[in-house]
């Protein structure tokens, strides 16, 4: 329903959030079932007396969708060891979902654990585990050469007897621990190291040691990389690294695929050259932060929301299709015939809309409410807006999702057009709401019309229910967002009455597939050579795209809001395209006939991890079309043709590898940052990426990197 180019922006209105709460329009919500998860600073150390550098983050969500729950309470308690917090024990989940509490740490040495609880909910809980610790001190090396591969042997003091729990690197580069007591460790000395002086650090979480130098000999491992081939380093742990030749450009792709919404996870990223060289001074990536959200992505999640609060709510009977039907199959309405709609409005109630039909065609009913402006549509113009719902749209979204319910049994959609819509939008906005779809309609709820129901605006040239708005301009924008809306409506079918789905799809992936059924539109007209009105269906989806390749670590493909900013549908927009180009229409149908949700959904269409298709996707936004071929590839999209204009391909990574290099920042879940590693010509580069300051990373992250020779 949400165009986000100059020609289709939709303005969300204030009053709608009485949705939930007017007298004749949808109930109040019940609480769905919830669950609360980890989304950051778990597993800190900190010295005695200190107050932890991050806060404890949890993830408040619905256990259906995992999507955020906003305005939950919870209560943090320390359940044991020496620390307090800082903040209020009682806090309220945001519209992320998200919870957070500040920590201090006590006195004495060892863990502590700080539980935090739904207060609702008692069973929607989870555990922080925290350590109050000495700083480690390094004395002396069991050596002072080695190769890789070797042990090694580090004396010294305020070690974990947990081996996992040291962190040893080797200029940034992760050895693992194979024993350790407060004072000696043996350590696996990497085998991706070049032959060179490096630095051995020791570190519990962010307490880092001073170094001390050891010589690296040789020993290292060299992963050969044939054209078009790539390697992931998969290790959550981050002792992975790759030693890469000179010699060949390397695009690497920095990743956090975990799937906890909201979640933000420290990454740093070594680089250590052969040659040594001046280092690349560390740089800090700027902490991404959510985009604010507009108006027009508000208005269509009240509607997705509260679709799904309405599924969540029936009952068994309801749950029926055959119960749903308003009774024996109708009469195709002839033109002339009156009907009376209820039309959600601007105070979040329904009007009674009478509406007359203006033309009625193979698959459509068009109805124009008898309140509409005179010098409306022609009948000519109507007949056009017909034949591409019947010629385009229709087929296309249905051969590619699959039918369409038929519950007034007219075999047609309605489509309204209905001041009632002009009114969503107030004077002088910015845009205008075009027209929506609203699953209440199938759905046996106060305000339902028991059908398939399209509602769009009238040409108001004079201005009388909103800002002007001519025939011309709602005849261009109007078809393309009836494509985004049968999508929603065919889905909405298929997953809630065909295959009793007990909640909606995850808003990322629902207005990914939307936005995709846009996109086939503008295909098939393309196709039959009407390239101009191809180009009104793919210019909004074009420009979210080139807003969230600009810099795609600043998004969580799974959507950070909730709402799905511009950036966020972008990449939802570019990760479908991604699943039809590699799995066809079948891919397309399997994930919108189904009851799983979001990223299980995912991986079951398509019978793969969800970190290994992640992987492949975001190698894919710079590699796909860079001049050679890649198994990862979109198979026929061309990226850089489908988004060539304007300007240059947005997606433009820094260039490293001269150089020891550093790059630290923070990821949000299902993200990625690019980098282009160029290493010395007759040398290497060894690459290994850690949490926050080269230390763990939690699990959750999913931390990995992709690594690509570029032709």
């Amino acid at each position: 329903m949400i165009k986000s180019s100059r020609r289709w922006v939709w303005v969300w209105i204030a009053l709608l959030p009485l949705l939930a709460s007017c007298g004749d329009g949808p109930a109040d919500p019940t609480l769905p079932e919830l669950e609360v998860v980890v989304a950051g600073g778990d597993g800190q150390y900190g010295t005695a007396g200190q107050r932890l550098p991050a806060p404890l983050q949890a993830s408040v969500r619905k256990v259906e969708s995992g999507a955020p729950q906003e305005g939950v309470t919870v209560r943090w308690a320390v359940e044991s060891g020496d620390a307090s917090l800082v903040t209020t024990s009682v806090g309220t989940s945001d519209a992320q979902g998200l919870v957070s509490a500040t920590v201090q740490l006590g006195t004495t040495v060892g863990p502590a654990k700080i539980r935090v609880t739904v207060q609702e909910q008692e069973a929607a809980t989870v555990t922080f585990q925290v350590f109050v610790a000495e700083r480690p001190l390094l004395t002396s090396l069991g050596s002072q050469a080695v190769r890789g591969g070797d042990t090694l042997r580090v004396q010294g003091s305020g070690f974990s007897p947990t081996p996992d729990q040291n962190v040893v690197l080797f200029s940034g580069i992760r050895g693992r621990v194979v024993s350790s007591t407060p004072g000696d460790m043996a350590v696996e000395v990497p085998r991706c190291l070049p032959p060179r002086t490096v630095q051995v650090t020791a570190q519990l979480g962010e307490l880092l040691s001073a170094p001390l130098p050891l010589t690296v000999t040789d020993g290292g491992e060299t992963p050969f990389l044939a054209a078009g081939e790539a390697v992931d380093v998969e290790d959550a742990a981050g002792f992975g690294c790759v030693r890469l030749p000179g010699g060949r450009r390397y695009l690497v792709v920095a990743q956090a695929a975990g799937t906890v919404g909201a979640a933000r996870y420290g990454f740093t990223l070594h680089g250590l050259s052969s040659t040594g060289g001046t280092p690349v001074a560390p740089r800090v990536v700027e902490r991404p932060g959510s985009e604010s959200l507009s108006h027009p992505m508000r208005f269509e999640v009240m509607l997705r929301e509260s679709e799904d609060r309405f599924v969540r709510e029936r009952g068994p009977a309801d749950r029926d299709i055959a119960l749903l039907q308003v009774g024996p199959a109708k009469a195709v309405p002839s033109v002339g015939s009156r009907r009376t709609f209820k039309v959600l409005n601007s105070q979040g109630r329904f009007d009674d809309v009478q509406a007359s039909a203006r033309l009625v065609s193979d698959q459509a009913v068009l109805y124009v409410d008898d309140a509409a402006p005179g010098g409306g549509f022609t009948e000519a113009e109507l007949s056009t807006f017909a034949r591409t719902f019947d010629d385009f749209i229709h087929p296309t979204v249905t051969r590619a999702f699959g039918a369409a319910s038929d519950l007034d049994g007219n075999e047609r959609v309605a489509i309204l057009f209905t001041p009632t819509v002009n009114r969503l939008t107030p004077s002088q906005s910015d845009g205008f709401v075009g027209g929506f779809f609203y699953g209440l309609d199938l759905l046996p709820r106060e305000g339902s019309n028991r059908g398939e129901v399209f509602y769009a605006v009238v040409p108001d040239s004079a201005g009388q229910f909103s800002d002007p708005l001519s025939r011309e301009v709602v005849l261009r924008v109007v078809p393309a967002i009836l494509a985004h809306e049968f999508q929603h409506m065919v889905h909405f079918n298929q997953r809630v009455l065909q295959s009793h789905a007990e909640g909606t799809e995850a808003l990322w992936l629902s207005e990914g597939m939307a936005q995709m059924a846009e996109e086939l539109v503008a295909r098939a007209l393309q196709s039959s050579g009407l390239f101009a009105a191809a180009e009104e269906y793919r210019a909004g989806n074009r420009a979210r795209a080139r807003k969230f390749l600009a810099d795609p670590s600043a998004v969580s493909l799974i959507v950070v809001t909730g709402h799905g900013s511009l950036g966020e549908r972008g990449a939802g927009w570019l990760y479908t395209l991604f699943l039809w180009d590699a799995g066809g229409e079948e891919v397309l149908k399997r994930l919108t006939r189904t009851t799983l949700t979001g990223a299980a959904n995912v991986a079951a269409a398509t019978g793969k991890p969800w970190a290994a298709i992640f992987a492949d996707w975001a190698a894919a936004l710079y590699a796909d079309g860079f001049g050679g071929r890649y198994a990862f590839e979109y198979p026929t999209v061309q990226l850089r043709d489908l988004l060539r204009e304007p300007g240059p391909y947005p997606l433009a990574p820094e260039s490293l590898g001269g150089s020891d290099f550093v790059r630290s920042g923070s990821l949000w879940s299902s993200s990625a940052r690019h980098y282009i590693v160029i290493p010395p010509a007759s040398g290497y580069v060894a690459l290994r990426l850690g949490g926050a300051a080269g230390g763990n990373a939690p699990a959750e992250a999913a931390l990995r990197l992709r690594v690509v020779p570029l032709f």
